[in-house]
């Protein structure tokens, strides 16, 4: 084998090797679902509940871009101690109908998991209009598999919170103006 065939086996099992890790990538994925009955009113002002902690606020923020009117968790959880309710409690249908009455449309449940990087793993988030009870729409999000799991390659795909709550809101976002269009 001449040095040049050595060397041109060896570029090419290093660009199979760079191939391979770029198309094994797991990047991130949101999957959002809505229901398809109609609305009795339309959604504009939305809550997060406390226990979302700040993938809750960030996803939060990021809902301003649609339009929305967005409640804190400061604010309902002023609300909760004002009622004397928790938060499982507060999405009781009675007291859903309390939040309504104070002119919030729906609220926002977030759980998330964090991974060995401190970078989300995974969450769900489900949206409840206050005036019926009715879970309007709900995503869930998966972060690139990285570490023991995945490839270096996987490791580099997977995203920070920042990026998370603008992949969830938009989703989340655009299902929610279609839903409220109703």
């Amino acid at each position: 084998m001449t040095m040049m065939s050595f060397v041109r086996s060896v570029l090419l099992l290093l660009l199979s090797l760079t191939c391979l890790m770029v198309t094994g990538c797991a990047a991130p994925q949101v999957n959002v679902v809505r229901s398809q009955a109609p609305l009795e009113s339309p959604i504009r002002t939305i809550a997060l509940m406390p226990s979302g902690g700040v993938l809750a606020d960030a996803i939060g923020v990021e809902l301003l871009q649609f339009g929305f009117y967005v409640i804190d968790t400061g604010k309902i959880s002023g609300l909760m101690i004002r009622d004397n309710l928790n938060e499982i409690e507060v999405t009781q249908p009675q007291n859903l109908s309390r939040l309504y009455n104070d002119g919030i449309d729906a609220v926002i449940l977030v759980k998330s998991v964090a991974g060995y990087d401190g970078r989300p793993q995974s969450a769900s988030v489900k949206i409840v209009h206050t005036k019926t009870g009715q879970l309007v729409a709900g995503a869930n999000w998966q972060n690139g598999r990285g570490g023991a799991q995945g490839s270096p390659a996987d490791q580099g795909a997977r995203v920070d919170l920042a990026v998370a709550a603008h992949q969830i809101a938009n989703a989340v976002g655009q299902s929610l103006q279609a839903t409220s269009i109703k």
